[in-house]
């Protein structure tokens, strides 16, 4: 499981289930996955396990990076057109760290447990992308003096939560049911 706080996402936990060779592996899926979105890597499969909605995959996290990208371009042109139009010398752009790429996370061996790690590393880094990204678009909303908004960013782009994935995403994390 990945989750985040803040800026940061980070795994909490992670599980490998045979379910073949498992009587409760209905049981222990259901109970691993409550109040969690499943993502399932390449070579996996969920056939008849307890998984509502269609699980995240490594496409997902490349439309996140991808998502995460268009977010920069938007804060980094909304950063520009601020500077000039007031001539402001003190506004600095924004630096963002460079965008995982998932052929930068193939597992050593092809096993379930190696698949799962680097997708679930892929995952996270993409996603502290995101949240950091979002984080210096939000820094940009109200003026730090006075609370004034919207500021730098354009109205659109005001929110002054960091928002947990980019909107578009969202229909993509499907939430499993408290068990």
């Amino acid at each position: 499981m990945t989750t985040a706080k803040g800026t940061q996402a980070w795994h909490v936990n992670a599980v490998e289930l045979e379910a073949a060779d498992d009587a409760q592996a209905h049981a222990a899926v259901s109970s691993l996955t409550r109040c969690t979105a499943v993502l399932v890597t390449d070579g996996s499969h969920l056939d008849g396990m307890p998984v509502e909605g269609t699980p995240l995959t490594v496409s997902d996290i490349e439309d996140l990076v991808t998502a995460t990208e268009a977010q920069r371009d938007a804060i980094l042109l909304a950063v520009k057109d601020f500077k000039r139009t007031t001539r402001s010398a003190s506004v600095k752009l924004p630096t963002f760290p460079a965008s995982p790429k998932a052929a930068d996370f193939v597992a050593d061996e092809d096993t379930a447990t190696g698949r799962a790690f680097t997708t679930a590393n892929f995952l996270a880094k993409a996603w502290t992308a995101w949240l950091r990204t979002d984080e210096e678009r939000r820094r940009r909303t109200a003026r730090p003096k006075t609370g004034e908004t919207p500021w730098i960013m354009p109205h659109s782009m005001s929110s002054p939560q960091v928002d947990l994935f980019p909107e578009a995403f969202v229909p993509r994390v499907h939430e499993q049911p408290l068990v």
